[in-house]
C-alpha cells in the first residue's frame, strides 16, 4: 500500500507541468545553450513567467530541482524558463562581470536571457506585468544584472546569495576562481556609497526613465563564498533606486532564524537575513510566490 501511495504522489508531481527544450533563439549574442521551458498542462489566458537562473557549476535541469516552484506551475498558471549558462573558468557560471552583460543591448548573457524571455512571452501570450526572475548565487548575481539592464521586461526579482548589479565590473570573470574577489568577498560592499551603487544601475540602461523590478533579497550570515555585507549592499542599491527607507525588522519570519528587513511599506524592497545560514539558504516557496503575486 505504501508503494501505491508513493507512485500516486510521483504521478501527481509529474503531471504538474509539461516540459520542452529551446535550443536556439534569435537574440542570443553570447550563444547561450539550451533552456528548459516548463508550462502548465493547460495554459490559461495570460500566464505569468519566471526566468530561473542556476548557481555556478549548475544547470537548468539542476536548478529545476533546487526549488519547489515547478510543483505549482499547473495550479498557479505560470511558465518557467530554466536556461544553462556558458562555461566560465571551466564551469557553468553567468556573466555578471563584462561590460557587454552589464549594459542594455550590450551583447552579453543578459541580452541573450532577455531575448529568450521575450520569445517565450510572445509564444505563450504571457502577461507582461507578470514576468519575474529568480536566481541562486551566480544566478542571483545575474538576476540583479537583469533588473538593472532589462527593467522594462522584469517586474520583480528574487536573489538568493547574490551581489548588487554591476558589482563584478572590472573583474576578468565572475566565478569563485576569478582573481578579483573584491565583489563577492565584500570589499566593494564595505566601501561603495549608495550613489555608486545606484549609478551602476542607471548606467546599465542609459536614458531609461521607467520603473524597476521590486526586489526580494535573501542571504545567510555565515556565507563563506558571498559575504553577508552583500545583502546590505543590494538593499542599499535597490532601496535608493526605489526611494524607500528602512522601516522595520521582523524576526523569525517566515521561519525561525530568518529576519525580514522591510523598506517602506514592504511592497518594493525587502531582505531576509538568515542567522547562521550558509551559501544559498533553503528555498522558501511561500514568500517567493507572495513576492511574485502568484498565490491563490
Amino acid at each position: 500500500m505504501r508503494t501505491t501511495f508513493s507512485l500516486i504522489g510521483l504521478a501527481a508531481v509529474a503531471a504538474a507541468y509539461k516540459s520542452t527544450t529551446v535550443s536556439n533563439w534569435s537574440d542570443n549574442p553570447s550563444k547561450l545553450g539550451s533552456a528548459i521551458v516548463l508550462t502548465p498542462n493547460t495554459i490559461a489566458s495570460k500566464p505569468a513567467l519566471i526566468l530561473a537562473l542556476h548557481p555556478c557549476g549548475g544547470s537548468g535541469s539542476g536548478y529545476q530541482g533546487m526549488t519547489t516552484l515547478p510543483s505549482q506551475i499547473d495550479a498557479l498558471n505560470f511558465i518557467m524558463i530554466l536556461p544553462t549558462s556558458n562555461k566560465e573558468d571551466g564551469f557553468n557560471c553567468w556573466d555578471a562581470f563584462s561590460t557587454k552583460s552589464n549594459v542594455h543591448g550590450g551583447g552579453g548573457d543578459s541580452q541573450g536571457l532577455a531575448g529568450l524571455t521575450k520569445q517565450v512571452i510572445q509564444q505563450y501570450g504571457v502577461d507582461t506585468n507578470k514576468v519575474f526572475v529568480i536566481g541562486a548565487s551566480s544566478g542571483a548575481m545575474e538576476s540583479n544584472v537583469l533588473a538593472a539592464t532589462y527593467p522594462d521586461i522584469f517586474k520583480a526579482a528574487v536573489s538568493y546569495s547574490g551581489v548588487p548589479a554591476g558589482c563584478w565590473l572590472g573583474a576578468a570573470s565572475s566565478t569563485p576562481l576569478a582573481a578579483d574577489q573584491s565583489c563577492p568577498l565584500g570589499s566593494k560592499a564595505s566601501t561603495y556609497s549608495a550613489k555608486q551603487w545606484t549609478d551602476l544601475v542607471r548606467q546599465a540602461y542609459p536614458g531609461y526613465t521607467g520603473s524597476y523590478p521590486k526586489m526580494m533579497i535573501v542571504h545567510g550570515t555565515a556565507d563563506f563564498a558571498v559575504t553577508i555585507n552583500n545583502l546590505g549592499a543590494q538593499l542599499t542599491q535597490w532601496s535608493n533606486m526605489e526611494g524607500v527607507a528602512f522601516s522595520q525588522n521582523v524576526t523569525n519570519t517566515p521561519v525561525q532564524n530568518w529576519k525580514k528587513i522591510v523598506y517602506g511599506d514592504g511592497t518594493r524592497v525587502v531582505g531576509y537575513e538568515v542567522q547562521g545560514g550558509g551559501h544559498i539558504p533553503p528555498f522558501q516557496l511561500g514568500i517567493t510566490l507572495d513576492w511574485f503575486g502568484l498565490k491563490k
